[in-house]
């Protein structure tokens, strides 16, 4: 699949700088449209949490209302101050598809159903990792996982200059890993490099069995395979990490949730693990 639409979505106080990097980054190799959706939630969600803690008259509606209609007006200058700094075209008008350049939306309502729509309609949703404190960071990224149907990129503390320079592909032949390299060959195929690792798990021969080093050169994509060991006491997740530590890997790639989240809550996840604990981007789907 072509990656040519990039989805940050945001909400007020958010800082989308490092979405927005990591957007630039990877759609200047892809050229790619960075499209910014701002997401409020309109008066009348609002005022239904706020009911039962201050009472609702016209003044306090006028000034909810005010304050979405600020927060938009700030995250909107704040994208075309990124803009300027990094020289990317602000809702270009001149009908070009194959150069980079940024558009803003702006969405009032739920999270969830706001995202669900908008992410169908791209071919990359790029979220932060899940913050405790900005409850909008968590919901946006269960709903690009398990609603959106298309990629999701994780945004850690660090944003590499060259987010393609080298990919670490963690396989074990699932479906969800299945998926995320099915819906990123393109952008597999402009990595610099490509290593897939290989975890020795339960489930070790069965990726084995699924040459996907193989298959990746059916696609004009050389990767080196590469086999995990995970010694007693490590999580998989830890084990995952650490070698892409050690081969300065720019991204992260691997499916999300092959188990019920049930299960993943109670013996441990990877994809908790990693999305938790990665400072480099990571490439997820399920």
């Amino acid at each position: 699949m072509v990656l040519r639409c990039l989805l940050v979505p945001t909400a007020p106080g958010l800082d989308a700088t490092r979405r927005l990097d990591a957007a630039l980054r990877l759609g200047r190799r892809l050229r790619a449209h960075i499209g910014v959706a701002f997401m409020a939630p309109c008066p009348a969600h609002v005022m239904a949490g706020m009911a039962s803690l201050v009472p609702m008259d016209g003044a306090t509606i006028d000034a909810i209302e005010r304050g979405v209609r600020e927060a938009a007006a700030e995250g909107k200058a704040a994208l075309q101050a990124w803009c300027g700094r990094e020289g990317v075209p602000f809702m270009r008008a001149d009908g070009r598809l194959d150069a980079t350049f940024a558009t803003w939306t702006e969405l009032s309502g739920e999270v969830e159903p706001l995202l669900t729509l908008a992410g169908r309609v791209n071919d990359l949703v790029i979220v932060d990792r899940p913050n405790a404190t900005e409850p909008f960071t968590g919901r946006a990224l269960d709903t690009a996982l398990f609603s959106v149907g298309r990629p999701t990129l994780v945004v850690g503390e660090c944003v590499p200059y060259d987010l393609l320079d080298h990919v670490v592909i963690a396989w074990n032949g699932s479906l969800e890993a299945t998926h995320l390299i099915g819906q990123s060959i393109t952008l597999l195929h402009e990595a610099t490099r490509v290593t897939v690792v290989h975890a020795r798990t339960e489930r070790f021969e069965e990726a084995r069995a699924a040459d996907l080093c193989a298959y990746l050169r059916w696609h004009g994509i050389v990767a080196e395979a590469v086999t995990l060991p995970v010694e007693g006491g490590t999580s998989v997740g830890a084990a995952i990490l650490a070698e892409a530590g050690r081969r300065n890997a720019s991204m992260l790639a691997l499916g999300a949730y092959t188990h019920s989240r049930v299960r993943e809550f109670l013996l441990g996840s990877v994809t908790r693990h990693v999305v938790e604990h990665a400072r480099i981007p990571v490439l997820m789907a399920h």
